[in-house]
This record gives structure tokens, C-alpha cells and sequence, in this order.
């Protein structure tokens, strides 16, 4: 499809089985990632200002990120965002 974007990010806020829902968000959405977190936490995620995520590409890799301040975490987010579209 020439509509679609270079780049494809879903987003996922889990609270239990967090990769498997990733994995199976990633392809019924046809994302290229998904971006996801873990909103059972307390010390992250909502009203917190730190966050950690783990990304699902759609090659099946995956990386955590670590707790971080949100701030950071999205530098982050697109640092690979434009080393993935370059």
C-alpha cells in the first residue's frame, strides 16, 4: 500500500502477559513496532514521571528500555525512530 507510512507505531498498556499481547497487537495492527508498557505498576506509567517500555519490532526482537524519566524516554523513542526511517 503506498498510503501507508514508512513507520508504524502501536502503542500497548498492559497490566499481565505483556509480550504476548505486544506480539499479538503487532501483527493484528500490521505495526512495524509496538511500543508497550506496564500500567499495573505504581512507580511508573500513569502519574508518575518515569516511565519503562519495552518495544516489540516486527522482525519478533525486542528491547527494554529502563526506568527512566518520561522526558528521556521519549528522546529515546525517537532516536530510534530516525535511525529507523534514515
Amino acid at each position: 500500500n503506498s498510503l501507508r507510512p514508512k513507520l508504524v507505531i502501536g502503542f500497548a498498556a498492559e497490566t499481565e502477559e505483556i509480550e504476548n499481547n505486544s506480539k499479538k497487537k503487532l501483527l493484528e495492527k500490521n505495526c512495524d513496532w509496538i511500543i508497550a508498557n506496564d500500567v499495573s505498576k505504581s512507580d511508573i506509567g500513569f502519574n508518575s514521571e518515569y516511565n519503562e517500555i519495552s518495544i516489540y519490532y516486527k522482525n519478533m526482537k525486542s528491547e527494554k528500555i529502563q526506568k527512566m524519566k518520561k522526558t528521556i524516554l521519549g528522546d529515546e523513542i525517537v532516536r530510534r525512530i530516525i535511525s529507523q526511517i534514515n
